[in-house]
């Protein structure tokens, strides 16, 4: 939607129960400067006390509202979002002065509750600790009964689509400054991104029903137990696949709406023009995941193949 649609909706009426926002729809529905006076704090947050603003969740009284904090430890949650203005606890900010109020407020309560905000991360670390030392020890049991089926050289067999080289991306967007078309490294981004999102996507929702892709033929397997064997030969663990997935930093998530668009954008695409504002547009919402701080990976790590504070680096540059 544009933000000539969104002047006639509230934030809870744009965006349904079933229909999630992501940071693109937060910069489309809310006033120029106050998303400006929004990503300003949430940088300010994250630079500051190192905290993030996590997944939006669902308030049925004010429809999709926001949390601050680390770890899945909130120190504030219910942010709640206005055409003019958002609202942190008791306090409304649409300009200037209101949004220096807010910093005030939020130093004296980081301040205020360090100590057992700390803690309860510590906490809960522990708890995540012991939860893998078990998972850990009950898979070692599992495994030995399945020696007799594994086949090593065929087991867990992974083969995820390519990250982009970061390079490649950077001469692309400096040759397009200096009005060079190369058609070819737009076509080569432009599917690596595309790969990446559309198997992202697909797999998740295969894994979401208990199925997985062999990563040799492309066969669905299906099946309710851990192990599973591919007519080509192939066999997997579906828990290490879901791992392997994880570990390859396979696109999903809150970002998971803007992904579909790619795919949909990519597969009509035909000009040189139509893929560089595609690639463009994702190249903002990697910008816009860089700066919110909503996740604890940005996106663009999802998709560019470097260290992180290289692609940070990169994305920064090539969104001035």
């Amino acid at each position: 939607m544009t933000k000539e649609v969104f002047e006639q909706k509230s934030w809870k009426d744009s965006f349904t129960k079933d229909t999630r926002p992501v940071f693109t729809d937060l910069e489309a529905f809310i006033d120029n400067e106050v998303y400006r006076l929004f990503r300003s704090f949430a940088e300010c947050i994250l630079q500051e006390y190192d905290l993030r603003f996590g997944i939006p969740v669902w308030n049925a009284e004010k429809g999709w509202t926001y949390r601050i904090g680390k770890a899945g430890v909130y120190l504030i949650t219910g942010i709640q979002i206005k055409k003019d203005r958002f609202i942190v606890e008791d306090i409304e900010v649409g300009n200037l002065e209101q949004y220096n109020r807010l910093l005030t407020y939020i130093k004296e309560l980081y301040e205020n509750n360090k100590s057992g905000f700390l803690k309860r991360i510590e906490e809960k670390n522990l708890q995540q600790r012991a939860r893998s030392a078990e998972r850990i020890a009950r898979e070692k049991q599992e495994a030995e009964k399945l020696k007799s089926v594994i086949i090593p050289e065929k087991y867990n067999f992974f083969r995820w689509p390519a990250k982009l080289d970061i390079s490649r991306l950077n001469r692309l967007y400096l040759l397009d400054a200096k009005g060079i078309q190369d058609e070819e490294l737009a076509d080569e981004i432009g599917v690596t991104l595309y790969l990446r999102c559309k198997y992202g996507k697909e797999d998740m929702e295969r894994m979401e029903k208990n199925s997985i892709r062999c990563h040799g033929c492309g066969e669905e397997l299906v099946g309710v137990g851990d192990f599973r064997q591919c007519k080509c030969g192939l066999q997997y663990s579906y828990k290490e696949y879901r791992r392997s997935y994880r570990r390859n930093n396979m696109p999903t998530g809150a970002a998971a709406k803007v992904f579909l668009e790619f795919i949909r954008g990519w597969e009509k695409a035909k000009t040189y023009q139509e893929k560089i504002i595609l690639i463009d547009t994702l190249l903002h919402e990697f910008h816009l995941s860089l700066v919110s701080g909503a996740t604890h990976r940005p996106v663009a790590m999802n998709f560019i193949d470097g260290s992180r504070s290289r692609v940070e680096e990169i994305i920064s540059n090539l969104a001035r």
